[in-house]
């Protein structure tokens, strides 16, 4: 079987999906960090007085592997790190329902991860019924969404080009200013590496 030479599951539909030929690795991450203070700006539409609030921070992360991880995935512990963090919250107030996006560099010894990270804030998807109701819909403190990146600098040859997808979810302090204060919370995904060539 020949295998595919590059893979891009971070933006592939079901058909690159169906087609593609990886390894996978799991990933499993505790994740411990810091926001800096959010620089933050309200709006306001003027034809239906529909008011937001945009923010801008820093996130800095520590990432250690729980007991779920692979071998391969063990190699990823290391620093997350973004200067552009930005969400946009609901009705001017950080502690209502918002939007985020962020690029990052994450530092490990399988090498630099270049990606994105991409989700909601202040929302509770485990509720009831679906769930145990261990969340609220409107629960503040919590940021969620998908991380992808490509090892752009490998430690590692056989790690060369592998991308990490993974969801995240973190707890912080809400207040009307945004997200502040230390974060907690965790990372799970997958390492996915195009598969070796037949010999």
């Amino acid at each position: 079987m020949t295998c595919c030479d590059r893979h891009d599951l971070c933006d592939a539909g079901p058909a690159g999906l169906l087609a593609a030929e990886v390894c996978l690795s799991e990933l499993s991450v505790d994740v411990a960090g810091r926001l800096s203070r959010p620089e933050g700006q309200e709006h306001q539409c003027p034809e239906d007085g529909c008011r937001t609030l945009t923010t801008e921070q820093d996130l800095e992360l520590e990432l250690r592997s729980h007991d779920c991880a692979s071998e391969v995935g063990r190699l990823l512990d290391g620093r997350l790190g973004s200067v552009d963090l930005v969400t946009v919250y609901t009705d001017g107030d950080g502690n209502r329902r918002g939007v985020h996006t962020a690029t990052f560099t994450w530092r490990s010894r399988a090498g630099v991860v270049h990606g994105t990270l991409s989700g909601l804030t202040n929302q509770g998807t485990h509720r009831a019924p679906a769930f145990d109701a261990c969340q609220r819909c409107g629960d503040t403190g919590v940021m969620e969404g998908r991380l992808c990146g490509r090892l752009v600098r490998a430690g590692e040859p056989r790690l060369a080009g592998a991308e990490v997808v993974a969801a995240y979810r973190l707890r912080f302090d809400a207040s009307s200013a945004g997200a502040v204060g230390g974060v907690r919370g965790t990372l799970e995904g997958l390492v996915v590496r195009a598969c070796a060539p037949a010999a």
